[in-house]
């Protein structure tokens, strides 16, 4: 008798032990997984650098009380910013990670790359930084993007500079990406139609590190009024100071100003000095935006990294708070984040507000922020949206 209620007690036990271990598997499933696609080397490694702490301040703040009885996970990977390294990355990540929804990448090419492995995976792709009009036309279902395309991009650049700053004489800087020529092309297009003149189109490699010609091809082309450029930090430093140098932009003594993309991070303008000065560009972030979310947003930053936070901080702070939207309107896996995703109407986050079209393209124009530099370096914001 005592060697039965011996064994039963030791079935108990063993059952009990089930119970508790499957509650643990339960309580571990409840989890989003998400893959980050960011570029950690390379030319495009400064984006993987910002956007991993927005990304985890996002994280840190959510995850303190979960949503939905869901916690928020991101495994990282390298993508290096080029197609190749991404959809190796991309690969890592679906065959050992399985994320139920992947944020990245920054680059048009390294995007448009990983995308078809995302929709045979029927994995989601939230988008923050690329801005080629084939990442989302004519669409892709399980593609998002937060930030407008190149197309919306180079519409209200070419009619600001036309309208806003009177700019009828125009040179475009480039570099020979999808993004770059993408960009470029679209501002041609609307500047000319505006009634601006194109005076040269000049595109370059990723392997040019010398802009002195360019610069003075650029100031033998007589009165020029606003000059897009198009590249990434290492290059786009380059050019600015190789245009002040040949005195064609204001920073050298000049009339024309620089018009940039969000290709280039905070900081830039103290990295190239007074040759920035009236430089105009594009950014996810205006930190003198009142909203309650943005003034929270940089008092958290502070207190987290003791620095302020850059557009890139803010764009990828804003992929995890979208995500965790998605979640708390109920989704749980990846289709049904895809679908609630697809729905998003209302959202407002520190870059601005998103809200799909049919394509997963979000149509707010007010994640377009217009910054001019000024002597000091500084930022004034031209609330041009």
């Amino acid at each position: 008798m005592q060697e039965h209620s011996k064994a039963l007690r030791c079935i108990a036990a063993a059952f009990f032990a089930l119970l508790i271990g499957a509650g643990d598997a339960v309580a571990q499933d409840k989890v989003i997984r998400i893959g980050g696609l960011f570029p950690m080397s390379g030319p495009g490694a400064y984006f993987g650098a910002q956007d991993k702490q927005g990304v985890e301040l996002a994280l840190e703040q959510i995850n303190k009380t979960g949503i939905n009885g869901y916690k928020l996970e991101v495994q990282y990977e390298d993508s290096a910013c080029s197609p190749l390294p991404a959809t190796q990355a991309a690969k890592r990540l679906l065959e050992q990670y399985k994320p139920h929804i992947v944020i990245g990448e920054e680059c048009s090419d390294a995007t448009l790359a990983v995308m078809p492995l995302m929709e045979q995976a029927k994995v989601p792709l939230l988008n923050a930084g690329s801005s080629s009009i084939r990442v989302t036309d004519p669409g892709n279902p399980w593609t998002f993007r937060i930030m407008p395309n190149e197309v919306m991009q180079g519409v209200d650049i070419a009619t600001n500079a036309y309208k806003r700053l009177n700019a009828r004489r125009a040179v475009l800087l480039y570099e020979n990406t999808n993004a770059g020529i993408g960009n470029a092309k679209v501002f041609a297009d609307t500047f000319k139609q505006l009634g601006g003149e194109i005076l040269a189109e000049i595109g370059f490699g990723r392997d040019v590190n010398d802009f002195t010609a360019i610069a003075t091809r650029v100031g033998g082309l007589g009165k020029v009024d606003v000059i897009p450029t198009y590249t990434l930090e290492g290059q786009g430093l380059r050019i600015t100071q190789a245009l002040a140098q040949a005195g064609v932009t204001k920073g050298g003594g000049g009339q024309a100003i620089q018009l940039g993309t969000i290709w280039l991070p905070f900081g830039f303008e103290q990295k190239a000095g007074k040759a920035a000065l009236g430089y105009i560009r594009i950014v996810q972030f205006d930190p003198t935006d009142k909203r309650e979310v943005v003034q929270n947003f940089i008092k958290a930053f502070r207190a987290k990294y003791n620095q302020d936070p850059t557009h890139i901080n803010a764009h990828a702070y804003d992929q995890i708070l979208l995500i965790a939207d998605v979640v708390r309107r109920g989704a749980k896996d990846s289709q049904s984040i895809r679908d609630i995703m697809a729905a998003t109407k209302g959202f407002s986050g520190v870059t601005g507000s998103v809200e799909f079209d049919k394509t997963n393209q979000n149509i707010r124009m007010d994640t377009i922020h217009y910054m001019e530099t000024l002597p000091d370096l500084s930022w004034k914001a031209l609330g041009w949206n």
